[in-house]
């Protein structure tokens, strides 16, 4: 992900998350960081908030857990709050029904 940038992805009505999914439970990794920084996770097309979900330095690798909030268009949004790229892995560890 580039830096100040998002990227959005498909959690709801895919990957075996039913479509109804409110949430969704992640293990966040970010590896290879070009530069210190933190990523924000938050359901797609919504504001971002102004918060931290990992936080990471230059170089590192670092995983997190996080539950996050499905968009109404089933998306969800990680933003790179950083000056430089970062690679990101979002591994789908379960998910919120109503």
């Amino acid at each position: 992900v580039k830096a100040d940038s998002a990227v959005t992805f498909q959690v709801a009505g895919a990957n075996g998350v039913p479509t109804g999914a409110l949430a969704a439970v992640f293990n966040l990794t970010v590896t290879s960081p070009k530069s210190f920084g933190f990523i924000t996770a938050y359901p797609s097309g919504s504001a971002r908030p102004n918060a931290s979900n990992l936080n990471f330095s230059t170089g590192q690798t670092v995983p997190n857990l996080a539950n996050v909030p499905v968009g109404s268009d089933g998306r969800v949004a990680l933003f790179n709050r950083s000056s430089g790229s970062a690679q990101l892995i979002a591994d789908l560890a379960g998910y919120f029904l109503p």
